[in-house]
């Protein structure tokens, strides 16, 4: 069996880089790390650092069992902090892995209307991409996810899925903001800020640019709408982002228009495979599902 101690060990060089790093992590010795290290080695039949005198390099095989030591220990401080929040009567109700877009502009209104409605609701938060969001929720280190449509159905059960419209967004006092609908075409030639191309909303836009002749002129990009709206402010150009940041951008005294465009922000609710929903989830829910509507609602009015 594995010891507990050797694994601390191994997480720990991993995270300085050095035998000596971890040494002071762990109030231990430097041989003592070393020697952990030895006996971890020879239980995995693993060889997992190289050392070049005194320096060591991490192999391949040690990043990849990284990544399960990793898992690990994440989910032993969460049983160690839900223990201590029972103690002090403070358990967190929901767990939510959340993309950038939902837990940075959706998420936090919701979860505002929520805790009016039961002030004893507590939550969570964890912010990252996609498919870290399904992980997260498949390994049940979650309750319930927000993010982009996923193909890993087999791994998660989805919940609710839907389609909003992208809205338009331009520093305060840019020309557009007499427009009552921004389309595609308004943008020929504009200085743009748009989402980097490995993200679906970065693609989707760079494919419909690549078919105009005159396409706005792509001088930023960033994986995060948050991050584009702020260097929209600072008059780096116009962008497309989801509604909620959209509501952001105007709130930090931005200009927002509705985009005439087929393309649409689609998302998917999803939890783990087999399991129900609270009753705080599906409240939770609901009533992002409200919020969503009203964007949708805001679309057919034009406004």
């Amino acid at each position: 069996m594995l010891s507990q101690r050797s694994l601390e060990a191994f997480r720990e060089v991993m995270r300085t880089g050095t035998m000596s790093g971890a040494a002071e992590e762990l109030l231990i010795s430097q041989p003592a790390v070393s020697r952990l290290i030895r006996e971890l080695e020879e239980r995995t039949n693993l060889r997992l650092f190289t050392r070049h005198g005194g320096r060591v390099a991490a192999t391949p095989e040690a990043h990849e069992f990284w990544t399960e030591v990793e898992r690990s220990f994440t989910g032993l401080k969460q049983v160690e902090r839900a223990a201590e929040q029972i103690k002090r009567g403070q358990r967190a109700t929901v767990s939510v892995a959340a993309a950038p877009a939902f837990a940075q502009a959706a998420l936090p209104e919701v979860v505002a209307q929520l805790h009016a409605q039961r002030p004893e609701f507590r939550a969570e938060f964890l912010s990252m991409t996609t498919l870290p969001v399904v992980r997260q929720v498949a390994l049940r280190q979650c309750q319930i996810g927000f993010g982009i449509l996923t193909q890993h159905k087999f791994e998660i059960d989805v919940v609710r899925t839907g389609a909003l419209p992208y809205r338009f967004i331009a520093p305060v006092g840019h020309p557009f903001s007499e427009k009552d609908i921004v389309t595609i075409d308004d943008l020929s030639g504009l200085d743009f800020v748009g989402f980097v191309d490995s993200t679906m909303t970065g693609r989707a836009f760079d494919r419909r640019f690549a078919k105009m002749r005159h396409p706005p002129v792509v001088k930023m990009r960033s994986y995060l709408s948050s991050v584009i709206s702020a260097l929209v402010q600072r008059g780096l150009g116009v962008g497309i982002i989801d509604p909620f940041t959209a509501e952001d951008h105007v709130r930090m005294g931005g200009i927002s228009k509705p985009l005439q465009a087929e393309e649409r922000f689609e998302y998917s609710v999803i939890k783990p495979l087999g399991e129900n929903l609270s009753s705080e989830c599906q409240a939770l829910v609901e009533l992002f599902e409200i919020l969503a509507d009203r964007h949708r609602h805001r679309e057919s009015a034009g406004s």
